[in-house]
Order: structure tokens, then C-alpha cells, then sequence
């Protein structure tokens, strides 16, 4: 390919292949200074080029050879170039940061997920694991109303006539939705976009803010890539830690699971899936299927990487450990597990 001058900085030949050029010393000190927002656009963007690069290997692989072969393969290259800078990029990120650096001392986590969990999580306003649970949209017990189930609570506790929302008010709808008043408050009242102003107050600010989603959905996807990551890595040198782990859970599941001791919630399941599904057919017998015994493992082995992730972070940006070190239950009783590669 003819390498034209106004496209020198961004093309250039490699092996005989088109690519991205490698980092510069700038790109590199750059990458050290990214903001959370441009991190975070930098692995959306990442993993939709790893979609985008997926597509075009499957299109590579169905088309016959010709110009059209040499077109797709051009795309193909021009795209894996392009996703192996950003995660050169996303790596320099988190490794210049003691946290980021300490996950990717994970076998499982590579540089992309450790760069979206510096770029979607505040330590200092995380005070304990609970609170990256739910942020992660690991806590079960929290529910996404949505606009027409928000409308409805907010009207059945407060008063139309006065229409006025008092503490007691926030009390009573945060107890119905397992979150804390002064969070509620905080989220109906912060500015709107574009606004540095605190919004007052009201029925409608209420509404909204009950009806937004409870957890990060950004952040979720990465404990689903996580768990995946450590069930696929739990025979690797070094995958051993997290994906011991969720063997034993799982055979502590499956046991569980066989004894009936899950009979009342897969029999409530049963109501809500269909009768022609095979998941019905364990639902209805009193079991969970495999499927919902392997989600469950994987759940709690996410939590408890996430429980390590905010001790590290906790410690790291406090000098010392957290004041109540986070429990998980396992084996039948409550255990501290300490964090992996870590004092």
C-alpha cells in the first residue's frame, strides 16, 4: 500500500501487514495520565473493536479468496492493530496505579478489566464490600423499579394533598427497597446534567431517581467477564486461588442443591419461566438447573475477588486494613480469606 504523507502518523507497514503504529513515548505518558471518563470510554471502545474484529475473522473464514478476501483481511488487521494499542494503553493506565497493579497481579485479570475497575470505582466512596456488591449489581435483594413501579410507591407513601417528602417518608421507601434514606436523598436531589445545582426535594425527584437502575451496569459486565475469566483460568498456573474456589463452591452448591435445601426458591422459580423450558423441569421438581447453580459460583467467587479488590484499595488509600474486614460465608461458616499477592 502506497503510504501517503497526511497518513503517516496513524498507518504504517509491519511485516508486510497494515497496522496502528506502536505507542509513542507520548502515547505512553499519556496513558499514565488518563481521567476515569476517558478510561471508561476507552474500554467501552476497546471491547466493541474486539466485537467488531470477532465479526470480521468469521467474515475472513466464510468468503471465497479475491479483492473482497484482501478488503476484509485489511479491516481485520487494521482492527487488531487498533485493539492491541488500547489495551497496551489501558495496561500502562492501571499498572501506574498501586491498585491497578495489584490485579493485574491476578491470573485472570488483564489489563482492560483492570483499567474499567480503577475507571468505575471510587474507593473513597466505597466504605465496605457490601457497597461494591451492590454497585457491581451482585446484591440480589436490590431491585431495578423502573418508572411505572417507582410512581406507584412514591404515591401509595406520600400524601397527594401536601405532596411534601419528610424523612419519614424517605424511612418507609427505603426500608421497601433495601437502600439507606440518606441515599435516597442524596440521588433525588443531585444536580442534572449539565447542572451544578442540587435539585430540590420533590415527589417527581423521588420518582426518578427510584426509577434509574440501582448498580453500574459498565461495572457489572466486568464481574460477568471476570467470573468467566477465573472458571476458564482455574487450571493455569496462578488460577488455582480464585478458580479453587469456585470449585469447592460449586460442589458445596450442587450438594446443597441435591439435599432440597434450595426446594422453596426453585419451586417459586418454577412459577416464572415457562413449562416447556428445561429449566422448568429441575424448577419444578424443587432443584435449580445447572445453569443456575453454575451462575451462583460464579456470583460468589466475583464477590469474593471484589471483597479483595476494595481491602487492597481500602488499605492502600488508608494505610491500614479496613476496620471491619469483610466476611464471606463458605464451607458452612462465616472465614476471612486474605486478598492474593498482597502483604
Amino acid at each position: 500500500m502506497k503510504n501517503n504523507s497526511c497518513c503517516r502518523d496513524e498507518i504504517v507497514e509491519e511485516g508486510g501487514a497494515i497496522g496502528i503504529e506502536r505507542l509513542t513515548r507520548d502515547l505512553k505518558e499519556s496513558a499514565l495520565r488518563l481521567t476515569s471518563n476517558e478510561a471508561r470510554y476507552l474500554v467501552d471502545y476497546y471491547y466493541k473493536l474486539q466485537d467488531d474484529r470477532i465479526r470480521s475473522a468469521s467474515q475472513v473464514r466464510s468468503s471465497e479468496e479475491g479483492e473482497e478476501v484482501s478488503w476484509i483481511n485489511f479491516v481485520q488487521q487494521h482492527l487488531t492493530a487498533l485493539e492491541n494499542r488500547i489495551k497496551s494503553a489501558l495496561g500502562i493506565y492501571a499498572g501506574g496505579q498501586p491498585l491497578g497493579a495489584w490485579s493485574q497481579s491476578i491470573t485472570g485479570i488483564g489489563p482492560v478489566i483492570s483499567a474499567g475497575l480503577l475507571a468505575h470505582i471510587d474507593i473513597s466512596r466505597t466504605p465496605h464490600a457490601g457497597a461494591l456488591w451492590r454497585l457491581g449489581g451482585l446484591d440480589p435483594t436490590l431491585e431495578w423499579l423502573g418508572k411505572e413501579k417507582s410512581k406507584k410507591l412514591v404515591d401509595e407513601v406520600i400524601e397527594k394533598k401536601t405532596g411534601r417528602v419528610t424523612s419519614a417518608h424517605l424511612a418507609v421507601i427505603a426500608e421497601r427497597t433495601n437502600r439507606s434514606p440518606s441515599s435516597l436523598k442524596k440521588m433525588a436531589t443531585s444536580p442534572k446534567p449539565g447542572s451544578d445545582t442540587a435539585q430540590k426535594l420533590t415527589k417527581d425527584s423521588l420518582k426518578k431517581a427510584l426509577s434509574r437502575r440501582p448498580w453500574n451496569a459498565q461495572l457489572k459486565v466486568l464481574t460477568w467477564k471476570i467470573a468467566e475469566s477465573f472458571v476458564k483460568q482455574q487450571n493455569s498456573r496462578g488460577g488455582e486461588f480464585y478458580g479453587g474456589y469456585y470449585l469447592e463452591r460449586r460442589a458445596m452448591e450442587e450438594a446443597a442443591n441435591e439435599k432440597g435445601e434450595y426446594k422453596e426458591q426453585a419451586l417459586a422459580k418454577a412459577k416464572t419461566v415457562g413449562k416447556s423450558t428445561e429449566a422448568y423441569k429441575f424448577y419444578s421438581k424443587g432443584l435449580f438447573p445447572p445453569g443456575h447453580i453454575y451462575a451462583r459460583s460464579k456470583r460468589w467467587v466475583v464477590k469474593l475477588f471484589l471483597s479483595h479488590y476494595h481491602h487492597v484499595g481500602y488499605e492502600i488509600l488508608h494505610g491500614e486494613p479496613p476496620a471491619r474486614p469483610w466476611i464471606i460465608t463458605h464451607g458452612g461458616h462465616s472465614d476471612f480469606i486474605p486478598p492474593p499477592n498482597w502483604k
